[in-house]
């Protein structure tokens, strides 16, 4: 995406004769229209986000010039109201693309990236030890929380208002509402809008380019091209082995596209890509996310494409719908709340306990206060409006996709602008409101895809290793049943994965400078704690953040 940063001088915001009271500076990715300004004798307005969403920029120039702050889908703003010395920011309805706002002493800047924040201030950020503890315990973090000192990171349909006199922060936040609460749809109608909302993104950027996977949210996307005869280049990263590049080239093939991939196939740690990761993500975004393994030879050989990506599709097959047993359609039923919510906070809080278990070892004193926040988020989400199985859509895209994914396609948004088709407004009401047995298993994306491309439906899955038409076994379809009978783990990638990551000894020695900076207890030494991670099988995720932020703590 294109980045913009702006810089308030505070000295010469209170000077009521100056008007040099700041600077901006953008970075276009090949499309002027991922960043719009205007501008009038009362103040100047900056908009960014999905170029698919342009038509919304209107809403917001007229909101601001009525005062209201705006939320809308897929577009972010800043307004400075030049007359009264004042910064009004609003984040999109999703959080897709965050505002970060850094105060200290001298300087206020707003920016729509942690990287482009850095580079304005021009030096780094210190990083927050409160946060570190959170990702290292979750894999994520949660509300407003910055991995960087004196930073807040405004998202999803939140506002704020910030004068430069008084340097008094106004915050305005806004309940993000599902359309999906009032409506049900079929499963033609959801196809449709997907199809749609993949026609717009195509439509409305430039260099339109698909990041594809063996996973299914992307081969739906390239489904809907089909149905639409768009054919798109595409790119694929990740170890040249695995079952999602093998996947990805079969996809490309049959559809008869060009498919970019990445030199560096083998998922290898090396300090110029850990580096690399830790001044693009500024600590928030591990070396084995995803979105990470992107390589500097791809990058060069696609930058400036606006990327279509699957953000928000995996909302509706998420890892709640993943752990199905028989029955769980009726999780779709408001007068089955009752007995149905509780069951999915529970599976969402267990998630986070796969990590976070072994975090609360390391630091007990710290435990009751990283629980408290999943139990705040499940409250603050908990909407009677809502059935079991869409409390479990919202928290996905509120707190998993808004976070955690963002934060790794924030990676790529100095050399790519992106596209989201399945989080227009119109698309998340669609398969919201479809009935919950659309959800378990992919069922959704499994039938859209066959029906909108049968060819790419005779392609394997990588979750069965079997073409996806083929259906599921009872097993595959209700993997909490298998597990329930101890037949082990039927659902999930079980071939070769994306990246293999082995660290070397370097990372392994910089833990330990990690553990003390956010204040493991004193009482356990190093090894100690390297065996528990170890024997808990969290190590990897502990050393893939380390292999960050090791570059960022020496500063």
């Amino acid at each position: 995406m294109s980045q913009l940063s702006v810089k308030f001088n505070l000295e010469h915001a209170k000077a009521t004769l100056s008007e040099s009271f700041y600077d901006i500076d953008v970075t276009y990715n090949g499309d002027a229209h991922a960043v719009v300004q205007m501008k009038n004798e009362c103040g100047h307005l900056l908009i960014w986000g999905d170029v698919a969403q342009q038509a919304r920029d209107r809403e917001i120039w007229h909101g601001v010039q009525q005062n209201q702050q705006p939320t809308v889908a897929g577009r972010s703003w800043l307004f400075i109201n030049l007359l009264s010395r004042t910064i009004y920011a609003g984040a999109d309805l999703y959080g897709l693309f965050p505002v970060f706002l850094y105060q200290d002493t001298d300087n206020i800047i707003v920016s729509s990236s942690r990287q482009a924040l850095v580079e304005m201030l021009g030096r780094p950020i210190a990083l927050n030890s409160n946060a570190m503890r959170c990702m290292l315990t979750f894999g994520q973090l949660f509300n407003e929380m910055s991995i960087l000192e004196n930073t807040h990171h405004i998202s999803a349909s939140s506002t704020f208002s910030l004068s430069l006199s008084s340097e008094r922060l106004f915050k305005l936040k806004t309940a993000t509402l599902s359309e999906a609460a009032s409506r049900t749809t079929n499963f033609s109608d959801a196809v449709e809008a997907v199809v749609e909302s993949v026609r717009s993104s195509i439509n409305n950027c430039q260099n339109p380019m698909l990041s594809l996977s063996g996973g299914l949210d992307s081969r739906l996307i390239l489904a809907c091209c089909e149905a639409l005869n768009m054919k798109l280049p595409a790119l694929c990263y990740g170890n040249k082995h695995s079952a999602d590049a093998k996947i990805a080239a079969e996809l490309a093939s049959i559809c008869n596209i060009e498919l970019f991939t990445s030199s560096d196939l083998a998922g290898n740690v090396t300090i110029e890509n850990s580096k690399r990761i830790a001044l693009a993500g500024q600590g928030e975004v591990p070396i084995h996310h995803a979105h990470a393994l992107i390589d500097a030879s791809l990058v060069a050989a696609t930058k400036n494409h606006t990327l279509l990506t699957g953000t928000g599709a995996e909302t509706y097959r998420a890892f709640y719908y993943d752990r199905g047993m028989p029955g769980f359609s009726a999780f779709g039923l408001k007068c089955l709340n009752r007995l149905t919510m509780p069951r999915v906070e529970r599976y969402i809080t267990e998630e986070y306990g796969k990590t976070a278990r072994t975090a609360f070892e390391l630091f007990p004193e710290y435990a009751e206060q990283l629980q408290a926040q999943v139990r705040e988020l499940l409250q603050a989400l908990n909407d009677n409006s809502y059935s079991a199985a869409q409390f479990a859509d919202n928290f996905y895209l509120k707190v998993r996709a808004a976070r955690m994914v963002v934060a790794g396609q924030q990676l790529l948004d100095e050399d790519y602008n992106r596209t989201h088709p399945f989080l227009s407004p119109e698309v998340v009401s669609a398969i919201g409101s479809l009935p919950a047995s659309f959800k378990v298993s992919s069922a959704f994306h499994r039938k859209a895809i066959c029906k909108l491309s049968p060819k790419l439906g005779a392609i394997n899955w990588d979750k069965t290793s079997k073409p996806l038409n083929k259906g599921l076994t009872l097993f595959q379809r209700y993997p909490g049943l298998a597990s329930r009978f101890g037949f082990g783990h039927f659902f999930g990638k079980s071939s070769i994965p994306m990246f293999e990551y082995q660290y070397n000894q370097d990372t392994a020695n910089n833990l330990e400078a990690v553990l003390k900076y956010i204040g493991i207890n004193e009482e356990k030494n190093i090894q100690s704690c390297y065996s528990e991670m170890e024997k808990s099988g969290t190590l990897a995720h502990a050393l893939g953040l380390t292999a960050v932020w090791q570059h960022l703590l020496m500063n």
